[in-house]
């Protein structure tokens, strides 16, 4: 047999790689199994830790519900001796959580307690106690760390709360716990655990001992051995001592215990959850064995069939591989190809086949194809260079590697120039800080961030701009570069003049219109007064008397046109210095009284005290009290409106945001509409008034809402001051 035959290294191949695959697929699975299992174990025990955490929690949560009702209840009454031993008895005696209950006064001494011991309350004081140091310092209910009882003489910890005498603190009223109260709590779980659970406060006092009884007169405590926790040595007191919880390994007797740690939130205490490792480790080990035997199986069987398919594989690849000689030969037998299977090796027969009649087609269009490539990518380039707007793209470098011929109209400078310099060079040469453009941009993680400045041409004119500033991202999002679009404003500023002249023109027309109209009738009236003055028939006493009815109609004929020309002529707008903040405040006040009978809440946040611009007062004052009412009257039954500001560099931002009714899609695009309103008894000039006089202001006025949920006003007007 050839060795180089494809009936030979196909078959032996094929079973090779199975034979691999299946060894390290079944290795991965037991390693991941193993590991699976060992993490799966560390995660119960430190949910079990977590349990018995939460238990003891909610146990001194109940204790600590105790001792501040029956604290609250002596501090409401009177405090008398019967009233004091009253609430001690009755708590001591009617809650199973305390083995000892007592009243310790601001001094230290403790004053009653039950059950009664004499020399604890005449000898001894407690301001040692971390307890008595707690609620005398901060007066809030506490729970201490482990102790001696000098009363009882048996360790225990303490439940304390503050005691008040109209409002002054006169002491505090504790509850003594015994440390097998704790214990029960720990065993009353019905969780299955082969480990031991102990429980231990941050000086590593013992207050539960999974293995033994703890001494009921002295405070036992935990060794503090070596542990491992993520690769690093500490021990135990180290570990508690931070509250945190977390899985590490310890060494005891030449044995390795894993230990799942979790502290009881609100007390000095911290449950550890141990297990010796071979028994955390058996059932892994269980489960690895039986995996190993399976994989044995899997390995022989995938052999076998591996030999099989190969086999089946070898003879027609070997004939499909003849053909392919042939055909680079010049002899195309694929024609005559007779493979019949509905497998791989037939549709790979079949696509054969078809690629020896297709392929110089397929040749021919990839030579048009990269044809059209390159002149969609000439056109693309035609596109950059001939677009209105100033294109200047900077790499990761911060060097300009394209500046289109509108960026060189608006600039003066040639592209020849600028191209392969910092676009720091392009900034000083247009008198421009395009740096502090593309730091804010990432500053504040934006994809495009834009501003409107003045730039110094090349021959020192100031052209108006918006400037865009836009991250260059590759496939894969990652930052190569950016681009500065730069539009000439000149001709928009302008074409904004002459739209505001038409605006005043057409509103001129429609009251001129008016106008004519309301002049005819009394025009009329003077013309019949006239015609009667003539007649000979008219006496003096009646021509005194048309004479001071046409001085009448002369002087209404008089106020009318003086009423038009106010309107018509041009206002001279009143620009000064104000403090937005103070409108804003002086707007909300006079919609108070509308806002109390309708149940609405105002929330009001400056950045700063005071904000200005160089605005038209009255007429911005007016602009916000229309909005602001607005936005009252959208809420139906009661609300809040949210109103904030803030400043920027060269911007005041205005947000105004209701709890209203909102706006419906459909009537959203209307709003600012003159005479458009969805009210009864509304004008529809409210909203469009005050989108023309932010607009005249050179602000710009935006909504967003969303029909039930409540409306957003976003006024930005420039922060520049007059001088």
């Amino acid at each position: 047999m050839n060795l180089k035959s494809l009936k030979f290294k196909i078959p032996i191949f094929f079973t090779l790689y199975l034979l691999i695959m299946i060894l390290i697929s079944a290795a991965l699975i037991i390693n991941s199994v193993q590991k699976n299992a060992l993490e799966e174990k560390l995660s119960k025990n430190a949910d079990i830790a977590e349990l018995m955490s939460k238990k003891i929690e909610i146990y001194l949560d109940m204790a600590m519900v105790d001792i501040v009702t029956s604290a609250n209840l002596i501090s409401a009454n009177e405090k008398t001796e019967d009233n004091m031993y009253y609430e001690i008895n009755r708590l001591f005696y009617n809650y199973s959580n305390f083995g000892l209950v007592l009243f310790t006064n601001t001094d230290g001494r403790m004053v009653y307690s039950n059950p009664y011991n004499p020399v604890a309350i005449n000898e001894r004081t407690y301001n040692d106690r971390d307890y008595f140091q707690h609620i005398m310092e901060f007066q809030e209910p506490y729970i201490s760390q482990l102790y001696v009882s000098r009363v009882l003489g048996r360790p225990h910890f303490v439940v304390a709360a503050p005691v008040y005498d109209e409002g002054d603190l006169i002491g505090l009223l504790a509850g003594a716990i015994p440390l097998k109260s704790v214990k029960e709590v720990v065993q009353s779980s019905d969780v299955k655990f082969n480990g031991g659970i102990w429980v231990i406060d941050r000086n590593g006092s013992l207050i539960v001992n999974p293995y033994e009884e703890l001494d009921d007169l002295i405070i036992s405590t935990f060794e503090n051995n070596p542990v491992e926790m993520d690769g690093k040595t500490s021990d135990i007191y180290s570990v508690i001592s931070d509250n945190i919880r977390t899985n590490l390994t310890m060494n005891r007797d030449n044995k390795t215990y894993y230990l799942a740690i979790n502290s009881v939130e609100g007390s000095s205490m911290t449950v550890i959850v141990e297990q010796e490792e071979t028994v955390l480790l058996n059932e892994a080990y269980e489960i690895v064995n039986d995996l190993k035997y399976i994989s044995f199986i899997i390995i022989a069987l995938g052999v076998i069939i591996g030999f099989i398919i190969s086999l089946g594989v070898t003879k027609p690849i070997e004939r499909l591989v003849s053909m392919v000689r042939d055909w680079s030969a010049g002899d195309n037998k694929f024609g005559d190809l007779s493979i019949i299977r509905e497998d791989e090796i037939g549709e790979l027969a079949n696509t054969f086949r078809d690629m020896t009649t297709s392929l110089d087609i397929k040749v021919e269009e990839l030579k048009k194809s990269v044809e059209r490539e390159n002149r969609i990518q000439q056109y693309l380039n035609n596109i950059l260079m001939s677009v209105g707007s100033g294109i200047v793209v900077i790499d990761s470098n911060d060097h300009i590697v394209i500046f289109n011929k509108a960026a060189e109209t608006i600039t003066g400078f040639g592209s020849n120039t600028m191209i392969g310099n910092r676009f720091t060079f392009l900034s000083e040469s247009i008198h421009f800080d395009l740096s502090k453009l593309l730091m804010d941009l990432k500053r504040l993680d934006n994809d495009i961030i834009e501003k409107e400045g003045i730039i110094l041409n090349k021959e020192n004119r100031s052209i108006p701009c918006r400037i865009l500033c836009s991250k260059v991202k590759n496939s894969n999002g990652k930052e190569v570069g950016f681009v500065y679009l730069f539009i000439n404003l000149e001709v928009l500023k302008k074409m904004e003049e002459e739209l505001k002249r038409e605006d005043r023109l057409s509103i001129v027309g429609e009251f001129s219109s008016s106008i004519i109209h309301d002049i005819g009738n009394p025009l009329a009236g003077l013309s019949n007064l006239l015609e009667l003055y003539k007649s000979i028939t008219t006496s003096e006493e009646e021509k005194r008397e048309i004479l001071a009815l046409i001085e009448e109609e002369i002087n209404e004929l008089n106020q009318i046109v003086l009423e038009f020309l106010n309107f018509a002529k041009s206002e001279d707008r009143e620009d000064i210095n104000v403090d937005v903040c103070q409108i804003i405040s002086e707007a909300v006040s006079i919609l108070r009284a509308e806002m109390i009978n309708r149940d609405v809440k105002i929330h009001i946040n400056f950045e700063k005290d005071t904000m200005y611009a160089s605005v038209d007062r009255r007429n911005f004052k007016q602009a916000m009290i229309n909005i602001i009412k607005n936005s009252v009257q959208a809420i139906q039954d009661s609300g809040h409106i949210f109103i904030d500001i803030k400043e920027t560099d060269d911007k005041i931002r205005i947000v105004i945001k209701d709890t209203g009714i909102g706006i419906k899609d459909d009537e959203l695009k209307n709003i600012f509409e003159p005479f458009y309103t969805t009210k009864k008894d509304g004008t529809g000039l409210g909203l469009s008034t005050a989108y023309k006089t932010i607009r005249d202001n050179d602000g710009r006025l935006e909504v967003l809402s969303k029909y039930r949920e409540g409306t957003e006003f976003i006024i930005t007007i420039p922060n520049r001051r007059s001088n």
